[in-house]
């Protein structure tokens, strides 16, 4: 009995990343090909975070908590 336990306890600790691992890659693909058609619904998914960006110079890349500091350019 207790070998079918620890057989149940082995079973859930390899399937249960192995779940996790393609639940991840499956939608980050899913993501991707819906951006690729233009889906309007993403807009409302609740599953993706979007972050608007008005007004930003040219190459401008938007990073998850960082902290904004304006430096001069060596330019000037």
């Amino acid at each position: 009995m207790l070998g079918l336990f620890l057989w149940f306890i082995a079973c859930v600790c390899l399937c249960l990343p192995a779940w996790l691992l393609y639940y991840y890659w499956n939608k980050s693909r899913t993501l991707n090909q819906r951006l690729a058609q233009c889906d309007d619904a993403l807009l409302t998914d609740p599953s993706v975070k979007i972050t608007q960006i008005v007004s930003a110079p040219v190459g401008t890349i938007v990073t998850e908590n960082a902290t904004l500091v304006i430096a001069p350019t060596s330019g000037d």
